[in-house]
């Protein structure tokens, strides 16, 4: 009797965790897949055998001994650099994809099915299948949660009588139910997907190809971590991040709210998000997920339609319809259904209902990108989106088109008048995609190899923010070798720095509408939050520039703040309005963004009046200690105004605040040796806003700022606004006490103040 006509089939559980990789719980993994086994009906049809601290020897001995059917391996992996076994002290052993399909090749005879329940196996699952009829493999890193519900879900369905590759979708299932959002983590691999000239590699793998490394780089196989990414394989990180592709970054619990949607009866999910944010993205892992439950899915982008096709409702819709049927490889036949004297909107729905709905027993998705390349034309916006709702709402009640699921992506807001019940953009699942935060940019530092410190992660922060395109681009040209992060975060908002289209993009945009330009400037130019119009907040916002604080906006991120600052500039007009306000006729005007330390002697006035002169003295030795604090810590001190100093920091608030701070600890630490009357208190306000260099002389809405700053301190204190403790504190350990909101003198709108305590 053959091998495969025994009547039990056994599975072979191989366990390895080596000493030196992060402990995970494969015990109850084994556990729970025996006692799946052993409440099944069929379970008496499996043999389940366990190796534990499994070596290369032993692994090959262990296929040899049992002639398993399955073997499943679980413990850790490291992409390319193989899967970890152990040696014969327990320490970590690599054994690489080539010499695991040279095993399993020698064994083709008998094992049918191969899983690899660890991180990043896909590499060695798809050498594997070359030669095993089904093998499973991690395209990424697999949580301990996600990977025992995989292999309980797996065993059980195979126990039930069922194929591997329905074991497969209802392991992967199994995943979701447990409301884990990894079920597209594992990937099926499948001999037939190969050809027998694939499946005959020139190279003589033998299984000594195993690579030992005393301190190897293996991530935790059962957690998020970075993945072993060749640089060689890197993204580049243009267009949409592709789905195998170990950069793409979760934000839950968007990916998990829309995986549970989308296998809703009707469901519509919306995604809004400015360009570049991962809308695409995300639409696609929506359609791979409708995929593997067996779904039609259909992808479809405005951008692909001619724009003469926009303009008229009737070519529009003969364009979707005839995209979709192409998408879902069927037989064009809008020529049978665009007869008669219905409208268009008539026909496309009968030739859905009766057609392409008519036509499969399993739920149709459609995903349409970038539809608000319709809005431009009102009328035919509200004809073509007034039937996705219609649509929608049939849905409800009507088997067939239960069956029709939407997955709906726009930038721009909706500014086509829709009427309420016919507009699908208040339906539905409503996504908006949000910035990533420090953790997943730290995530996604490490998946691209960068030893970075957290000082270095939040200075990226500060010039792109969380825009995953921006964050990408930097991480690639750095990890590529082509740029320091030092000189990157120099040159971005220049045109020399990696994001000069992109820049450029926006800046051209920008140009073409005065107003949008000009509300841009004054955010720009604003230190604090502004409140702007409905409207131009709006576009701005589907551009990506701005983010919304309340009903008030700011630049999103500094290099949107630095470069704009420059390129949208109005010389001539700043020119004139300080000609005007000064009655000049010639003006050199530099505006720059910049921290502003304003500091001043307490109570000097009635000092000088007792000992003018010894004040004097005190006040210069002072000065003195300040000017070289400040130049240790980069800052420029701009002027004196008589007991008091202007200093600048050039776009850098966090060593604005590090230098009053060991001012501050300097006079304080002075005066315990000093007799009294020979210290002088100083308070210090501390403010982030724009300068202006006007004929060698310094002003602007900043300075002003600051010096109203420096009179709320307290003697020997600080005060800083908002706008720096914002950008300071995740950088510098503060003992910070919140002022709450004040009304400042000369200041139109309240400033939340900060106190610091050196």
């Amino acid at each position: 009797m053959s091998i495969s006509t025994r009547n039990k089939k056994t599975i072979l559980f191989l366990a390895a965790n080596p000493k030196n990789t992060t402990p995970v719980d494969l015990q109850k993994e084994a556990k729970e897949i025996a006692e799946g086994l052993q409440r099944s009906k069929k379970g008496d049809k499996f043999q389940l055998e366990q190796q534990w601290a499994v070596t290369p020897r032993e692994m090959q001995r262990a296929i040899l001994d049992y002639k398993p059917e399955i073997v499943h391996f679980s413990g850790h992996g490291a992409g390319e650099g193989g899967l970890a076994l152990e040696d014969g002290m327990g320490q970590i052993k690599l054994v690489n994809a080539k010499a695991l399909a040279a095993l399993f090749e020698a064994f083709k005879e008998y094992v049918e099915c191969v899983i690899l329940n660890a991180c990043y196996s896909e590499v060695q699952a798809e050498a594997i299948a070359r030669h095993i009829p089904y093998v499973i493999g991690m395209k990424q890193t697999v949580g301990d949660n996600a990977a025992r519900e995989f292999a309980v879900g797996f065993y059980d369905t195979l126990a039930a009588g069922e194929s591997i590759e329905r074991a497969y979708k209802l392991g992967c299932v199994s995943i979701s139910m447990a409301g884990i959002p990894e079920e597209l983590t594992p990937v099926l691999k499948k001999k037939s997907d190969f050809s027998q000239l694939d499946a005959a590699d020139p190279r003589d793998a033998s299984v000594s190809d195993i690579v030992e490394e005393s301190s190897p780089v293996v991530e935790n196989a059962r957690s998020i971590a970075a993945p072993p990414l060749s640089l060689l394989n890197l993204d580049n990180p243009e267009g949409s991040v592709s789905l195998d592709s170990p950069l793409y970054i979760d934000r839950p619990p968007i990916e998990s709210d829309c995986y549970q949607t989308i296998v809703k009866p009707g469901a519509l999910i919306r995604i809004k998000a400015p360009r570049q944010m991962g809308k695409t993205s995300l639409v696609q892992r929506i359609l791979y997920h409708a995929k593997q439950q067996g779904y039609q899915t259909a992808y479809l982008n405005f951008q692909w339609a001619d724009g003469s096709f926009l303009t008229h409702l009737d070519e529009l819709l003969q364009w979707f319809c005839g995209e979709i049927t192409n998408e879902l490889n069927l037989e064009d036949r809008l020529g049978e259904y665009w007869k008669g004297v219905l409208g268009s909107k008539n026909k496309s729905t009968k030739y859905f209902q009766r057609y392409l709905l008519s036509n499969t027993v399993q739920p149709l998705v459609l995903g349409l990108d970038e539809v608000d390349r319709i809005f431009q034309h009102s009328e035919i916006a509200t004809d073509f989106f007034g039937l996705l709702r219609a649509w929608h709402e049939r849905g409800k009640n009507e088997e067939i088109w239960k069956k029709l699921r939407l997955v709906i992506s726009h930038s721009q807001e909706v500014y086509i008048p829709l009427n309420i019940n016919q507009s699908p953009f208040n339906v539905g699942l409503p996504i908006e995609l949000p910035e990533l935060n420090q953790r997943q940019v730290t995530d996604l530092v490490n998946r691209h190899r960068l030893n970075w410190s957290n000082q270095e992660i939040c200075d990226l922060i500060e010039m792109v923010g969380g825009h995953p395109y921006l964050v990408r681009v930097a991480l690639y040209q750095v990890a590529k070798g082509r740029i320091s992060l030092e000189r990157l975060l120099k040159v971005a908002p220049t045109e020399e720095g990696p994001y000069y289209d992109h820049l450029r993009r926006h800046l051209v945009n920008l140009e073409k509408d005065a107003e949008l330009a000009a509300t841009i400037r004054e955010v720009i130019n604003s230190e604090q939050p502004v409140e702007i119009h409905t409207g131009e907040a709006f576009k701005l916002r589907s551009m990506g520039l701005i983010k919304f604080q309340g009903n008030a906006v700011m630049p999103l991120c500094g290099l949107y703040r630095q470069y704009f600052r420059h390129r949208l500039a109005s010389p001539q007009a700043n020119m004139t309005a300080v000609q005007q306000t000064n009655n000049q006729s010639s003006l050199h005007v530099e505006s720059n963004l910049a921290a502003i330390i304003f500091s001043d002697v307490v109570n000097s006035t009635a000092l000088s009046v007792a000992n003018q002169k010894l004040t004097l003295e005190l006040v210069n030795r002072d000065f003195k200690i300040i000017r070289g604090i400040c130049a240790k810590h980069q800052g420029k001190v701009l002027k004196e105004m008589g007991d008091g100093l202007l200093i600048c920091f050039p776009e850098s608030a966090v060593k604005a605040v590090a230098c009053a701070l060991e001012i501050q600890r300097n006079f304080a630490e002075a005066a315990t040796s000093l007799p009294p009357s020979h210290v002088l208190q100083h308070r210090i306000g501390i403010h982030l806003g724009e300068i202006f260099s006007i004929n060698n002389d310094i002003r602007g809405a900043g300075v002003n700022l600051a010096a109203r700053l420096e009179g709320k301190a307290q003697p020997g204190g600080i005060c800083i606004s908002e706008t720096v403790y914002q950008v300071v504190k995740t950088h510098l350990s503060l003992n910070v006490i919140d002022l709450g909101m004040q009304q400042l003198k000369g200041i139109p709108e309240p400033v939340r103040l900060y106190k610091l305590i050196p």
